[in-house]
């Protein structure tokens, strides 16, 4: 389906899955600090002095070991905010998914909307070329004047150029649903019509109730005050102590392997005064903590402004598509009257024209209505959260 290469191929959506994996990868180099740390090293010195015939040289080779034994929970709460981090990016993935499915079924319909306007144009046009041709008999029997033969010719050009834009307007559609798939050269050719109208309704309160529990963009935000609280946590353990420990062997004299000897440390640090640097930056971080909880609560209530206005919006184009179907029934109607008055010479070109036109209006009006019925419902599923595939 047109959704499922979206998601495959969409660069944006290919880049959220990679900052996934990079936020990932973070949670590791957080939790590295906790885990031994080897190294190994040789070196060879060599001294030349004036008082010496030769000159001297030393070996060494080394091997350590180092392990952090407690840092008073400072590497748990960088791990924390690391996962914390990783929760965030699964979010901007799920947001940045939604707007691509919603942007993919957004051009579809556009593109079904389209389709049945060219139809739409092409029944205009095999109407006003049936009346051109009832005129041009009519002419010649001397029953209507040349002004109807004349009027029908110039309303049948209009209506092929009005066909010609339709045509072109659903091209310029296909590609529009190309490039939202992400691939901008990709041919679209036959698609299905989903514009038919399905009865769909949810409360408002369960509305709100969905988008506050499934809208991603508000689940990201919900991390970041997460993570700020956690940022908070680390920096006031600014000044705590560090216990660790460490042990080598070494190999080392003038020439390899002569002496040799290993040795062990236990390190306990105390930070006793770092110039205000714990101060500010907790500082820094107590602002940080009430900004993402500021923007927690505005994204919370464009949210719920989203879901009112898309669930009124949906009511209101269920009202609209249910007179536009009445409107395009009457219109029918009227247009068989008047083209089968005229074609048994009785009409005249004033009402076949204006029937022509007002059921081709109303056509395009149900069309309007169902593209409109779509899209309204598409917006409300979107700002409730989790576009399904």
């Amino acid at each position: 389906s047109c959704i499922k290469t979206a998601i495959e191929n969409h660069p944006d959506i290919i880049a959220a899955a990679s900052k996934i994996d990079s936020q990932r990868a973070s949670i590791g180099g957080s939790a590295a600090g906790g885990k031994p740390q080897l190294k190994a090293g040789a070196a060879y010195t060599r001294n030349d002095s004036t008082s010496a015939e030769d000159g001297s040289g030393s070996y060494n080779t080394s091997m350590s070991v180092e392990q952090s034994v407690y840092d008073w929970g400072k590497r748990d709460l960088k791990i924390a905010a690391a996962r914390i981090n990783t929760d965030a990016a699964t979010s901007d993935y799920l947001y940045t998914k939604d707007n691509i499915i919603a942007g993919v079924r957004s051009a579809y319909y556009s593109l079904n909307k389209s389709v049945r306007q060219v139809r739409v144009a092409q029944t205009r046009y095999e109407n006003y070329e049936k009346r051109l041709s009832w005129a041009k008999s009519y002419y010649e029997v001397g029953t209507k004047p040349k002004i109807e033969v004349t009027k029908a010719e110039t309303d049948l050009a209009n209506s092929k150029l009005a066909l010609v834009k339709a045509k072109s307007e659903a091209e310029q559609n296909r590609a529009q649903l190309a490039s939202a798939i992400g691939l901008p050269m990709m041919e679209i050719n036959d698609i299905s019509d989903v514009l038919s109208y399905e009865e769909w309704k949810v409360p408002i309160e369960e509305a709100v109730k969905r988008a506050s529990a499934n809208r991603p963009d508000l689940a990201a935000k919900r991390k970041k005050v997460e993570y700020a609280m956690t940022s908070l946590a680390l920096e006031k353990k600014g000044l705590s102590p560090d216990l660790s420990a460490s042990a080598g062997y070494n190999v080392y004299g003038n020439a390899p392997f002569d002496d040799n000897g290993w040795n062990a440390k236990l390190s306990f640090n105390i930070p006793l005064y770092d110039g205000g640097l714990t101060k500010s930056r907790v500082q820094g971080a107590e602002a940080d903590l009430v900004t993402a909880k500021a923007q927690m609560q505005s994204t919370s209530n464009q949210v719920m402004l989203d879901v009112r206005k898309a669930w009124q919006a949906l009511a209101q184009s269920k009202e609209a598509l249910q007179a536009s179907l009445e409107a395009e029934k009457q219109a029918k109607e009227t247009y068989e009257l008047a083209a089968g008055r005229y074609e048994v010479g009785v009409g005249s070109s004033l009402e076949i024209s204006d029937a022509v036109e007002s059921y081709a209006s109303a056509q395009a009006n149900k069309i309007l209505s169902l593209y409109d019925c779509k899209q309204k419902r598409l917006d409300l599923e979107k700002a409730m959260g989790g576009l399904e595939e």
